[in-house]
């Protein structure tokens, strides 16, 4: 019998799950669509066992994961990625007590497309970048000059971790890329990217917890550097506290009634604290590990609210401490991100990185379980000859 089961186990979250839910002497089965990766190769973990990647086949998926529950006794699911949403949409499959922590799937489709989550934030009074609606891409460039905006970010409505995420710098720019996404993905005309006007600020994500529509806890970080330039998963972050978007936060989910983790992004003007909304990952999220040693135990309060309720998960927390002067680092994000700048003859930023930023803890890289580092590089090693990208996508996972 196991407490259990970890989905998309070969990412650095699902391993800071994995190292939460055994400080609390849980039994964690690791399942994936391959062998290797952190949580595989980590001596926390109980058991892994392999299944069918739902990009491929998504009844076999469900198949193989409704196998592992039975043949293991797990008694809770706890998803990591984009599985999230597809056993969502399948959890009439599941019994209640296995699924206690999914959100409702369509709360996960609508936060899974760009525009429909836009639409939502926006209609309940959330702060958004400005939007330029089309219906010919050949009109792209003009409309953006009627509106005098010149720099844009276009999103693919499918997309994460900074994938199907461009910018245009010039109204032509913009249009041209738009019309590069459209062949390129054959995307019809609801499925067309969207386009905002580009907000300068800083990143920040708003993470939370709810059981059932109550709110457990919150957390709020700040994104120092990012794994790539344009934006995507963060190398370098650090606790904070913002009032504005917390509240944000809390209103978007509030009024859904939300179940489970979350994440919410923005981007917060350093100077007048005004801040909009990005997007909200309806799972967890890349940095949780900077939440967990920082004192807001996420995945540990899951499982409290799936087995014992909301009210010990909310007592537990108030019992912990939580550090809000931490900085947190990925270890081979930031291997990537120094690998770049040598390559560009940038040494100086390079050194800097490697030498005076301090961190408090690291996602990726402990000595107790250092074969769990093993496994993420050579998990990406794996992706990046494959796919011949450090941020591979899988079929189906953009558009």
């Amino acid at each position: 019998m196991s407490d259990v089961l970890l989905t998309y186990g070969w990412v650095r979250s699902s391993y800071s799950a994995l190292r939460n839910l055994k400080k609390h002497d849980l039994q964690v089965v690791v399942s994936d669509s391959s062998s290797i990766g952190m949580s595989q190769f980590s001596r926390f973990s109980s058991e892994f066992k392999k299944y069918t990647s739902h990009y491929e086949d998504e009844n076999k998926f469900i198949s193989d994961i409704l196998d592992i529950c039975s043949s293991k006794e797990i008694k809770l699911i706890l998803p990591s990625h984009n599985e999230t949403e597809i056993i969502a949409r399948h959890r009439h499959k599941f019994s209640d007590d296995l699924v206690a922590m999914i959100p409702d799937e369509s709360h996960c489709r609508m936060f899974n497309n760009k525009s429909d989550a836009f639409d939502y934030v926006s209609n309940i009074g959330i702060p958004v970048p400005g939007r330029i609606k089309y219906a010919d891409p050949n009109l792209v460039s003009q409309l953006l000059k009627n509106k005098a905006v010149e720099k844009t970010v276009i999103k693919l409505l499918t997309g994460n971790s900074g994938k199907g995420v461009f910018y245009g710098e010039n109204p032509e720019h913009a249009q041209s890329v738009v019309k590069e996404l459209i062949e390129k993905y054959k995307l019809v005309p609801s499925r067309y990217p969207q386009i905002e006007e580009y907000v300068e600020g800083e990143g920040y994500g708003c993470s939370v917890l709810y059981s059932s529509g109550k709110f457990i806890t919150h957390f709020t970080h700040r994104r120092l550097r990012d794994k790539i330039e344009t934006g995507g998963t963060s190398t370098f972050r650090e606790a904070a506290v913002h009032e504005g978007i917390e509240a944000a936060t809390k209103t978007i989910f509030d009024s859904l009634g939300w179940n489970g983790l979350a994440m919410c992004e923005f981007k917060v003007c350093p100077e007048t604290g005004r801040f909009w909304f990005i997007e909200v990952n309806p799972r967890m999220w890349g940095s949780i590990s900077l939440a967990i040693e920082s004192g807001v135990q996420f995945p540990y309060l899951a499982w409290l609210c799936a087995t014992q309720g909301a009210s010990q998960a909310i007592d537990y927390h108030a019992s912990c401490t939580v550090n809000l002067n931490w900085k947190a680092r990925w270890l081979l994000g930031d291997i990537f991100v120094v690998l770049g700048k040598l390559l560009k003859f940038e040494f100086k930023a390079a050194w800097h990185i490697l030498s005076e930023e301090k961190a408090d803890s690291i996602d990726d890289f402990f000595w107790d379980d250092p074969f769990a580092f093993l496994g993420e590089v050579l998990a990406y090693l794996k992706t990046t000859i494959s796919k011949r990208s450090i941020n591979p996508s899988e079929k189906g996972m953009l558009g």
